[in-house]
């Protein structure tokens, strides 16, 4: 669940109802009731998915990538900010996230108001933990306060698909083959995983979840703590995300969920459009 938004934030759990963006004919996003198991279409291709209130907050492929919200209660939606927005974050009562036209952290209120730039930088992703932003360039990773202060450079790595585990930030290293990085925050050294290139990292706060580059994008459970690995699913895999005590992703732009802890991975089917 900590990585939900960094992968695409196209799954997310509101009460007993499960919410997950159709990526492969890009109708829509699909709203289903766990309790009625009632299915409907909303209009909108949601990325980024964030709860904020009585809302969603997302990005809408049909608007452009478009920072948008819709009402849980009546499902009418709005444009919020009239540009272009991925990596979306929900934080307090702000919205952060990435310009696309030029890749700089913004934030906003979570009616749209009193947008600011919060670093100039071309940032590729960046995380929140608590108040600190911790994000990634081409120049390495680097941190900043919620309004943009007391930047830092944390290391000269360049990360792809990050996420801080207790006082770890792990990554895949694009200076060393995307090997699995982890790098202590608090004493500055780094351990790597030889075996693990992931892609679509995740973590539900105690194990690291990723698709393995370096074994045909299967599943693959991390214990960042002892460096022990398994694999606990075969199907080549994108999107990991975690909700609850499952994992959804993606394989060949069909949505599967199954156990944390592994075993047969099942096909989730929407009614005919």
């Amino acid at each position: 669940m900590i990585g939900n938004c960094s992968n695409g934030g196209l799954a997310l759990k509101i009460g007993r109802n499960l919410l997950l963006t159709d990526i492969k004919h890009y109708s829509g996003t699909w709203i289903q009731n766990d309790t009625t198991e009632e299915t409907k279409l909303l209009d909108g291709v949601f990325w980024f998915m964030n709860q904020a209130e009585n809302m969603i907050v997302y990005s809408d492929q049909t608007r452009g990538n478009k920072l948008c919200s819709i009402d849980l209660g009546t499902h009418i939606s709005q444009v919020l900010v009239d540009q272009p927005a991925y990596g979306i974050i929900v934080h307090g009562d702000w919205i952060y996230y990435l310009n696309e036209s030029d890749n700089a952290i913004y934030r906003c209120t979570l009616n749209g108001k009193d947008k600011s730039r919060i670093a100039d930088d071309r940032v590729e992703s960046f995380l929140i933990d608590q108040e600190r932003i911790y994000y990634t360039t081409q120049q390495g990773i680097r941190s900043c306060s919620l309004t943009g202060r007391d930047r830092e450079l944390v290391s000269e790595d360049t990360a792809v698909h990050m996420l801080l585990i207790g006082n770890k930030l792990a990554y895949a290293n694009r200076k060393n083959r995307y090997l699995l990085t982890l790098l202590n925050l608090h004493t500055g050294t780094t351990e790597q995983d030889q075996d693990i290139s992931p892609n679509s990292l995740n973590s539900d706060g105690r194990y690291l979840y990723c698709a393995n580059r370096s074994n045909e994008m299967t599943i693959y459970r991390i214990d960042p703590e002892t460096g022990h690995k398994i694999r606990i699913c075969g199907e080549s895999a994108d999107y990991l995300h975690i909700v609850e005590d499952r994992i959804y992703f993606c394989s060949r732009r069909e949505w599967y969920r199954m156990s944390l802890s592994g075993g047969q991975a099942v096909k989730i089917d929407f009614p005919e459009r």
